[in-house]
């Protein structure tokens, strides 16, 4: 019956767009719970983009991205200034950078001028991973430092 289970999760985790992975995480708590959100969002626009569904449904996926993307960037460079992170200028930039290009993308999506594409897709999923994987966890070592003194 185990076995049963694990080919189960495995089919479902093979259609997942962007499947979580452990390697993520940055381990800090409040911090990973808001990527694995993101990495929701970015599934459920998949999905969306995906099931054909209509360009108000697609539209209101980007808005709710959009938002929280913001929100997300928000408390993470709130917490780098809490723990003195050096490197937090350069980091905000790379958020302000993604955040106009999301908006433009969104835009242009509600103008009509372009729509949700698998390149869009793979854009939003790869930029999200590397962020998390380069940029986030070079902060991580210094936040998590920080709190234990």
């Amino acid at each position: 019956m185990v076995a049963l289970a694990d080919k189960t999760i495995m089919n479902i985790q093979a259609k997942v767009f962007f499947p979580w992975r452990d390697e993520y995480s940055v381990h800090i708590p409040e911090i990973d719970t808001q990527h694995r959100k993101l990495v929701d969002l970015i599934n459920q626009l998949q999905e969306a983009m995906s099931d054909g569904r209509g360009r108000t449904v697609i539209e209101k996926v980007l808005e709710g991205l959009e938002a929280y993307t913001k929100s997300h960037f928000t408390s993470e460079e709130q917490l780098l200034a809490r723990h003195g992170y050096p490197a937090i200028s350069a980091h905000r930039s790379l958020h302000q950078s993604f955040v106009a290009k999301l908006h433009k993308f969104r835009m242009d999506v509600h103008s009509g001028s372009i729509s949700v594409t698998v390149p869009v897709m793979d854009f939003l999923r790869d930029w999200l991973t590397e962020h998390i994987i380069k940029e986030d966890k070079a902060y991580s070592a210094h936040v998590l430092g920080a709190r234990c003194q």
